[in-house]
């Protein structure tokens, strides 16, 4: 029996909720704020935006907005909902992103990529 996309999906968002909660596990207890501005560093990266954590989460919404331009919503206006999604990824990309790169470089300045 073939799993459906949608099971996919889940098994594929479990293992990224995983993967988080192992990052959140290193953060547990005392660290000090090299480390901090390091693991912050692989959320978001000033050199490299879409190479983060963040990045590829907003390259995927990215991806589900022009999805939801092709999808046909009983008497709604898919336009509209693909808006808000890519209003998600810019504001993850851009805001969520510089606010962490202001951390990681108040943390650790000298841990700055080129």
């Amino acid at each position: 029996m073939s799993r459906t996309r949608l099971e996919r999906v889940r098994a594929s968002a479990g293992i990224a909720k995983l993967a988080l909660q192992q990052i959140e596990d290193e953060l547990d207890g005392p660290v000090d704020a090299e480390l901090l501005a390091e693991v912050l560093r692989e959320l978001f990266d000033e050199a490299d935006p879409p190479g983060g954590v963040l990045g590829s989460l907003s390259q995927l919404l990215t991806t589900a907005s022009r999805a939801t331009t092709r999808t046909q919503l009983d008497g709604e206006d898919s336009e509209s909902a693909a808006c808000a999604i890519e209003e998600a990824a810019a504001y993850m990309a851009d805001s969520a992103g510089m606010r962490l790169h202001l951390a990681t470089s108040t943390l650790h300045p000298q841990g700055e990529r080129p």
